[in-house]
């Protein structure tokens, strides 16, 4: 996949494509069925996807709590994955977020992208406060300028499948809902850091991942699995997950701890992926160290039968 992060670097040979149009944070069914509808109406053109960087919204509400499902590098990897031929990541700044709807679309995706065919969501809206929508881009279809395919909102159980959403079950810790929703499992990707290695003197040695710039799942215990995403070493692993602030020992910020069922390797700074398979239970504080092996044993046995 090609993947361009100012698209003044765009040869004019790789210009011409079938584009689905979005933020993509979380890569739900939703946003896989819009990428669908651009691949079958693209009449031999390339599949592209449009995208921008950082969200709009976080652009706007920097001092707001971080709300993303997603990095933008497990964004690309999901697309990738997905046969996409090109990724067009848009710097979101001053200048784009003050330019009218009608210079995104003459400027952005005519002049200097020249699609051919357009997939947005019904909601889509673009340009200076919002103003755009998909009543102006279908002006532009009636002009006979570009091609547009509107995609319905996905259903599930009469509900429609949006990256809110997935916010407010991950934050509940449904996690069966959130797999369902993703048609996969939840991933967190990161860098193993190193902690404060008391995993290692309970007998329950741990790799700890930091939860930076992408949503809190709710605090707990979960069934993982986990994926060394270098190539030289990429093997997937079963394992059992603390997501909190580790009250027992204070109060800290909230990371992930995984305990990696027969495992003896040491990954700091690898990049590892999390999957959540299931939750367990909430996260507790408990008064002995003690008391606190004897349920990390009992959670280890509940997840390595649940994994099986």
């Amino acid at each position: 996949m090609l993947v361009y992060k100012r698209i003044e670097n765009i040869p004019k040979t790789n210009m011409g494509y079938s584009v689905a149009i979005g933020n993509f944070d979380g890569m739900h069914l939703g946003h896989q069925s819009v990428i669908e509808i651009a691949r079958r109406t693209s009449d031999g053109s390339s599949l592209g996807v449009i995208t921008f960087e950082p969200h709009p919204r976080q652009y706007f509400q920097q001092n707001q709590p971080t709300f993303r499902l997603m990095k933008s590098e497990t964004r690309e990897r999901f697309l990738n994955s997905f046969g996409v031929d090109a990724l067009f990541e848009i710097p979101f700044d001053y200048s784009l977020a003050n330019l009218s709807p009608e210079a995104f679309i003459e400027t952005i995706l005519l002049k200097k992208l020249h699609v051919k065919n357009i997939v947005v969501g019904p909601d889509f809206r673009f340009g200076k406060n919002r103003d755009g929508s998909v009543a102006l881009l279908k002006r532009y279809q009636q002009q006979k300028k570009l091609n547009l395919h509107i995609a319905s909102p996905f259903l599930m159980g009469g509900k429609t499948v949006s990256s809110s959403e997935l916010r407010k079950k991950l934050t509940e810790g449904s996690i069966i809902e959130v797999t369902e929703m993703l048609s996969r499992y939840y991933e967190i990707e990161g860098e193993v850091e190193k902690g404060f290695q008391r995993g290692r003197d309970l007998g329950f040695p741990t790799i700890n991942v930091a939860l930076r710039n992408t949503i809190i799942p709710k605090h707990g215990v979960y069934a993982v699995l986990i994926k060394i995403l270098s190539q030289d070493k990429e093997r997937t692993f079963k394992g059992a997950a603390s997501i909190g602030s580790r009250p027992t020992y204070g109060d800290y910020e909230p990371n992930i701890e995984v305990f990696i069922f027969d495992f003896n390797e040491t990954l700091y700074g690898e990049n590892v992926s999390i999957s959540l398979v299931n939750f367990i239970r909430p996260e507790l504080k408990f008064s002995t160290e003690k008391e606190l092996i004897a349920q990390m044993k009992a959670d280890c046995e509940t997840i390595e039968s649940l994994l099986k």
